[in-house]
């Protein structure tokens, strides 16, 4: 089940008629709504503040200001299409061993959980409370503890959460349990720094291969196992080591052309560190980071 937040305050007639739209779009679906009212909390007061009312649909914003109930009719009916059950090896806390498929804004957050409990797990905290969680995440403490209840009982009152225990549950609900091999292009500054460090290992990643078609860098030893290998082995190394990620360290100017290699190569998911926009098959996910639009967003929320 779906569950919209709508964020306003007393008094507010824009929150009123859009109560009155969600209302209309929500008639005859299995959809809960929540109402928060962001005067009791500052935290909330500040991110919202004139925004109000905004709207989101499980923790993702769609709308704010003014909800048109048509165009949440189409937002609803969208993620209705893409939750459906399927089986779970090993369970997330539903007995008959299913989960819903996770719509992208409770992924996303469950994702962001686990990055701020995988550095408390290395700093040596064992329990670590929701509070604490909304302030490295920037979520809010209530959309928080939903989240995590719907897969089962994590935290106790007064204590917070187990870290080591929540890391292996959310590990099992984003399905990250197992080990994934994915291969680097770029042995250049960002690409070396990338394969001497831990921010996949911590997550299960292991980088098999780094690909660099420059000459004079092949050969080199970037970590105690990696080298740098030819681009003409990518082929064969995606097959030999079953690949599922490709990570592009490359120039704006490259990427298209390696991201090409890696479609024919059979690899499904691409995470681009350059600035191009790819163009791949439908099948094929594409994420770009950025460190400018991460940027971008938390001076948005300052300014407002």
């Amino acid at each position: 089940m779906s569950v919209l937040t709508l964020y306003g305050k007393p008094g507010c007639h824009l929150c009123e008629d859009a109560r009155a739209a969600v209302e209309l779009a929500r008639a005859g679906r299995d959809v809960a709504l929540e109402e928060v009212d962001i005067t009791l909390d500052p935290v909330l007061h500040r991110r919202y503040g004139e925004r109000i009312p905004v709207l989101e649909i499980d923790g993702e914003e769609v709308f704010e200001l003014f909800i048109d109930a048509d165009a949440l009719k189409v937002r609803l009916d969208r993620v209705d299409r893409v939750s459906f059950r399927e089986p779970v090896t090993g369970g997330t806390g539903v007995q008959d061993g299913t989960v819903e498929r996770l719509s992208l804004g409770v992924a996303a957050r469950l994702s962001r959980y686990l990055q701020v409990l995988t550095q408390a797990k290395k700093m040596g905290r064992e329990t670590i409370s929701s509070q604490e969680l909304a302030d490295y995440t920037h979520v809010n403490s209530t959309q928080i503890r939903r989240d995590l209840s719907g897969f089962g009982k994590f935290g106790k009152r007064g204590v917070g959460y187990n870290v080591d225990s929540l890391v292996s549950q959310i590990r099992k609900i984003l399905r990250t349990t197992g080990k994934h091999n994915i291969v680097l292009f770029g042995a250049g500054n960002l690409g070396q720094a990338i394969a001497g460090s831990d921010i996949f290992a911590d997550h299960g990643f292991r980088v098999v291969a780094l690909f660099d078609k420059d000459p004079s860098k092949v050969g080199q030893n970037v970590s105690d196992n990696l080298t740098v290998r030819r681009y003409e082995d990518l082929e064969k190394v995606i097959r030999e080591e079953d690949v599922v990620v490709g990570v592009l360290a490359v120039p704006t100017g490259a990427a298209q052309e390696v991201a090409n290699d890696l479609v024919k190569a059979g690899v499904k998911i691409i995470f681009n560190y350059s600035e191009a926009l790819l163009q791949v098959p439908p099948e094929v996910t594409v994420h770009t980071s950025s460190p400018a639009v991460d940027l971008l967003y938390a001076l948005y929320f300052y300014l407002t």
